[in-house]
């Protein structure tokens, strides 16, 4: 069985009237998990009750928490979530647990053989877990990145250290025009863009979404366009990350091909966004009806 890790954070998302688990990598996590995958999820929380909850919903929920690292000095990361028109806008704190990331000598049971790493550009915002992902990085046989830029949280070598130790790269619109002025690619067609990354840094894959419009996938020869499913959003927090584990269990676990894994990516992206939360429950049900529509 294909062996997955996701690596990054996991925190508290906090909404005026409610807390919600997340973090980028975790819903990738989570819901690579629900899709029946061999995942595992390297983090580090405090200990603290924050923590304590976040290890009582991994019990709950059968995910595995032995590379679940517990901080002594830091405390468990949170993010403050505000909503305007189904956007979340993020306030995240710093200095907490994930930023924290140790390299253990215990990674060496799921390093010895690592199929996939998941892993974003958050986590790397200090020289911690950069260091720890970069060593991850190197033992990985493919590494998966979703850029996933927060606020101010990165610069040039930072990117280029991420996106170089890459095989599959996802973005979204505006990141990947970040990329386009960070690298002075000048590039304004977003395809013959696409093209240029990917031979740039050497990629398998570029991915890039365009919520509500479309999403695109390119593998060196061939390049796919869906177009994005029209639902009634009203909480768009995870529907990249969703997207992300459906594709990546659609492509590199079912192998199929890149179209009909792009079009349910969407699809379960695009479901995220009806519900609550960044990892809601999803059937089967529901995503082949969206598929027939």
């Amino acid at each position: 069985m294909i062996s997955i890790v996701c690596f990054g954070e996991v925190l508290w998302d906090l909404y005026p009237d409610k807390k919600i688990i997340g973090g980028a990598p975790f819903n990738v996590f989570a819901r690579l998990h629900n899709l029946g995958n061999n995942v595992d999820f390297i983090s580090s929380i405090g200990n603290d009750k924050l923590g304590n909850e976040i290890l009582e919903y991994f019990n709950q929920n059968n995910y595995s928490n032995k590379f679940l690292n517990i901080d002594e000095k830091y405390e468990t990361g949170s993010v403050i979530i505000t909503l305007k028109n189904g956007e979340p806008s993020y306030k995240i704190l710093s200095n907490v647990a994930w930023d924290f990331i140790p390299l253990k000598a215990s990674y060496d049971e799921i390093l010895s053989d690592l199929d996939i790493l998941v892993y974003g550009s958050l986590a790397s915002r200090n020289i911690e877990s950069f260091k720890t992902l970069k060593e991850l990085t190197k033992q990985s046989k493919f590494n998966i990145l979703d850029l996933n830029i927060r606020e101010s949280y990165y610069d040039f070598e930072k990117v280029s250290s991420l996106v170089n130790s890459a095989d599959f790269l996802k973005v979204n619109l505006e990141e990947l025009e970040l990329i386009n002025q960070l690298f002075k690619f000048n590039i304004s067609d977003t395809q013959n863009l696409i093209f240029k990354i990917l031979k740039q840094f050497d990629l398998k894959y570029v991915c890039v979404t365009n919520g509500e419009i479309e999403s695109m996938i390119y593998d060196g020869k061939n390049f796919e366009i869906a177009n994005s499913f029209k639902v009634d959003s009203i909480d768009n927090v995870g529907a990249g990350d969703n997207f992300l584990a459906a594709l990546i269990d659609e492509l590199f676990i079912k192998k199929n091909n890149l179209k009909s894994s792009l079009r349910l990516a969407s699809a379960y992206g695009a479901i995220t966004t009806t519900k609550n939360g960044a990892v809601p429950k999803i059937n089967n049900y529901e995503v082949a009806s969206m598929l027939n529509s």
